[in-house]
């Protein structure tokens, strides 16, 4: 292996915010976050409760819930003026939300349908317009209006294009539009309502495309030709060989679209493609380490060299591409990538991160959310920038290390003047032979010294001074700042900086805040004094008339003088005789309800249960809802218990839960309950493992990770298992519709249902688990929906998973052989059956390294040729030939005459 220089760029950590971020949803369970996006100052999350959460950046902090009641959001974006949010949810329904804070805020909403029933994919912003796109290709803009009132907007919205697939990327630049869909790259020019094709070659999967502006642009203001959406009409492709008519302002901006095996096209705004950029070969190199909190705090860094250790190149297809500070940023479920433009062998990437959920960009900055909820945050800075900010910080010994590694280059190109501030390395540096290494750079750096001066507003020139430094690495984070400019006060602390945000916020904001902490802290504490002891005779004390404490309800807000009612002001009263002979009338009406369930239980058992109208009768004739049911089956624990029964205290009132649930008229009603409330949510999840567990239905069917394993005993279905399936169905459309995939983990037989509820998506979405479950029936299903390329990833995966290792977690299992549930044979005639003969050999061939010799039969051979013979005439009786075919196999006689009529065929 050859050992490269490492490219001039540095991936710093910053301090982990995710609890910061997690904090105003850690105590609700049933609230996760579904999507994010970050502008200049501010955060944003969407949830699955609907809720939009809003934060400021820095320093993070939790600001702003936007409610919204229309289901979990899955999609949103902030706009460039942080004024307005604009998000989707499940249902396709787009809704823009302000989200300014302060007294004057504006909290309207208005909605826009075109999607409605579709997947919103993509949305972006441009000025006052967003634009979205869908899975079946749907491209629409939500313009908003001029204001007519502080509290109200009005505003127009429109289907503009109906492209050929799912959306996958949407970028803006000035009046132009870039739509990358599953297998074009569209370019479209909004004012003359007309869009073209980037390039000739198709393509199939998720691949990004982004706007890029060459080094050193100056953009024109062009705001004359923003189009006015409210007499929008959809726009007419053009002639491919056509161009674009760009104006200047434009005449600096490059597109680029992602293509298969690493690759990116570049092309002019106008639609032509100009070349091709390869990072196939240079992705073989070895992944950059990412300088860490710690390591950064405490200066230290490990300098390893980059070596080559793929010498076939990392294929990669980027589904998303964002311009990034010169080089074009993208990133997959396991690893970054900074592809550099300019020069091939500056591009690097980073495989620190696992299970990457998603990732969004703002200036410098790189936001990493992962699928267990954290949040990193990076900086991707060029050398020269990271070395003034190690000085600046007095992370002296870090910076002089650093000009060590990066001598040759940092002496080899023209530096910047301001890094003259380095000279100041001498001084800070107790170690000679550091010194000596970097001489040469620190005599260049006093060179620079000379040349560089700053003039402030007040007139004094500064030389040799952090000043320069600061605003000068200020500046290139956000060139909105004026780096030039001088506190009259001097520098302002975080602290202070935060006590005068907080003088925006409105004092009704805080007077309601205040209420509802002493309304929540009443209830609390009326929930307290329900549990305190009525045999106090001793305690008991009589207030005066004057003294008689107010009653208030539970639904009025507490006033700000009202004072909550102490326990001195309590009367505590004595039972009276009347009171204890209606309890315990009432507990012996429980035991004997108790009592009758058991016995239910007991003839079921030998298989003479009663009718199901008794067990519906003897359970609602004590609870008339599903809250009272789960209270009774409480009850039912301990009467198993008190009959000497501990060991089936769980399973009975599990089983009874379950079987009640099952024939009551009013399991839909209950099922929605119960997705609604944690405890009868976890109550019945244990309910159905219980019950399954005790019939051994539910066992070594998943892997630690929860991941279902190849099912040799597909057809076994679990007990009560349409009440689950009702269940798992009645969840997918909730808002809380991510829980099913940990009742999963759960009930590995689930995932099949899951299968089923998302057959509509992307096959490459759920190829992983398809291939897990291997279940052949399953695959025959989703035979329509594989592609070349879908199969060729089937294959990889069903290598891993033929080794006994699990395609989620990549640990061994030895309780399941996957040979004997699908072996490579039966691949091949799925295969078959979807792409043809030819298509199958080509693939198995090119996979053929992940094949041991023999595994893969003569069988499946002959049936390629046979197939690909007959499917010139008929394609339709592929799969029936393929059938035929293998059941033929299992004769002698069939083998031999097959066999014949190949080699007459072929002579």
């Amino acid at each position: 292996m050859s050992n490269i220089m490492p490219p001039p760029y540095i991936l710093l950590e910053l301090p982990n915010v995710t609890e910061c971020i997690n904090y105003p949803i850690k105590n609700v369970q049933r609230i996760k976050y579904t999507c994010f996006d970050v502008s200049k100052s501010l955060l944003a999350f969407g949830a699955t409760s609907g809720g939009i959460y809003i934060f400021n950046k820095n320093p993070c902090e939790f600001v702003q819930l936007i409610p919204n009641k229309d289901g979990a959001i899955t999609r949103l974006s902030i706009s460039a003026d942080e004024k307005h949010v604009g998000f989707a949810n499940g249902r396709g329904v787009i809704t823009v939300s302000g989200c300014e804070q302060g007294p004057n805020a504006l909290h309207s909403v208005v909605t826009s349908k075109e999607h409605q029933g579709n997947e919103v994919t993509a949305l972006a912003w441009s000025g006052n317009m967003l634009f979205s796109g869908d899975d079946v290709g749907k491209i629409a803009v939500l313009q908003l209006q001029s204001f007519i009132a502080k509290t109200m907007f009005q505003s127009s919205s429109q289907t503009i294009m109906n492209l050929d697939s799912r959306v996958c990327q949407i970028d803006v630049k000035s009046y132009m539009l870039l739509v990358s869909t599953l297998t074009r790259c569209y370019l479209c020019d909004t004012t003359e309502e007309q869009y073209r094709q980037i390039g000739q070659k198709l393509r199939d999967g998720e691949f990004g495309a982004c706007f890029v502006n060459k080094e050193n642009a100056v953009e024109i203001n062009i705001k004359n030709k923003v189009k006015d959406y409210s007499e929008v009409r959809k726009y007419s492709i053009i002639n491919e060989d056509s161009s674009f008519a760009v104006g200047r302002g434009l005449d600096n901006t490059l597109v680029f679209a992602a293509r298969p095996s690493s690759r990116l096209w570049e092309a002019a705004v106008d639609g032509t493609v100009k070349r091709t950029h390869q990072f196939k070969q240079i992705l073989g190199r070895s992944p950059v380490n990412i300088l860490t909190v710690d390591a950064y705090e405490h200066e230290r860094h490990s300098f390893e060299e980059m070596a080559t250790i793929n010498a076939d190149g990392l294929s990669v297809n980027f589904p998303r591409i964002y311009n990034l500070n010169g080089v074009i940023f993208s990133y997959k479920k396991d690893a970054l990538f900074f592809l550099n433009l300019d020069n091939v062998d500056h591009t690097i990437w980073c495989a620190r991160y696992k299970s990457i959920a998603d990732c969004k960009v703002y200036g410098d900055a790189i936001y990493v959310w992962l699928n267990n909820g954290s949040l990193i945050n990076l900086k991707f800075m060029k050398i020269d920038k990271f070395l003034i900010k190690c000085y600046v910080d007095d992370k002296h010994r870090l910076c002089a290390n650093l000009c060590a590694q990066y001598k040759d280059y940092l002496l080899a190109n023209e530096m910047s003047t301001r890094l003259h501030i380095l000279a100041g390395l001498k001084e800070k540096i107790d170690d000679k032979e550091l010194l000596e290494t970097i001489h040469t750079l620190l005599v260049k750096f006093e060179r620079l010294k000379e040349n560089e001066a700053k003039k402030v507003k007040s007139g004094i020139y500064v030389v040799d001074n952090t000043y320069n430094a600061q605003t000068s690495l200020m500046s290139e984070m956000d060139k909105t700042i004026d780096n030039n400019e001088e506190y009259s006060f001097g520098n302002i602390p975080p602290e202070a900086m935060q006590t005068l945000k907080d003088f925006s916020v409105s004092v009704t904001d805080r007077l309601n805040t205040s209420k509802k902490i002493l309304k929540e802290k009443w209830d609390d504490f009326e929930g307290k004094m329900k549990h305190l002891s009525v045999e106090k005779p001793q305690e008991k004390l009589i207030m005066p008339p004057a003294q008689t404490p107010k009653i208030i309800s539970r639904d009025e807000p507490l006033a700000l003088d009202q004072t909550p009612v102490l326990e001195r002001d309590i009367v505590f009263k004595q039972p009276s005789q009347k009171a204890i002979e209606i309890e315990n009338n009432i507990s012996s009406d429980k035991d004997d309800i108790c009592k009758s369930l058991y016995q239910y239980f007991r003839l079921s058992l030998v298989g003479k249960e009663d009718e199901k109208s008794n067990l519906i009768s003897i359970i609602e004739s004590f609870a008339c809802d599903i809250r009272s049911v789960y209270e009774l089956m409480r009850l039912l624990e301990n009467y198993c218990t008190s009959v000497g029964s501990p060991e089936e205290s769980r399973y009975v009132p599990n089983k009874i839960f379950l079987k009640y649930l099952s024939e009551t008229t009013k399991r839909a009603e209950f099922l929605d309950c119960i997705i609604s409330d944690e405890v009868l949510y976890k109550y019945f999840v244990d309910s159905c493992i219980s019950v399954n567990l005790k019939g051994q239905k539910h066992t070594d069917f998943g892997c630690e990770c929860g991941y279902p394993l190849p099912y040799a005993r597909t057809k076994q279905n679990p007990i009560f298992f349409e009440l689950i399936d009702e269940f798992i169905e009645r969840q997918w459309s909730s808002p809380t519709k991510e829980q099913c995939y940990d009742t999963c983990k759960r009930m590995p037989y689930l995932w099949r249902k899951i299968l089923y509820l998302r057959r509509n998506e992307d096959l490459v979405n759920i190829l992983r688990i398809l291939m897990q479950i291997l279940d052949e029936s399953l695959l025959h299903n989703f035979l329509p929906q594989f592609t070349l390329d879908s199969w060729s990833r089937a294959v990889q995966l069903y290598a891993t998973l033929h080794a006994n290792v699990c395609l989620n977690c990549s640990k061994k299992f030895s309780n399941v052989s996957v040979k004997d549930t699908l072996c490579w044979d039966d691949l091949g005639a799925l295969m078959i059956k979807s792409v043809g003969g030819r298509n199958s050999l080509r693939i198995m061939e090119e996979h053929s390294r992940l094949i041991e010799p023999g595994e893969v039969t003569v069988k499946f051979y002959h049936t390629c040729l046979m197939v690909t013979m007959f499917e010139k005439y008929d394609s339709t009786v592929t799969a029936q030939l393929v059938d035929a075919l293998y059941t033929s196999y299992r004769y002698e006689d069939s083998k031999y005459e097959i066999c014949n009529l190949l080699r007459n065929t072929t002579g």
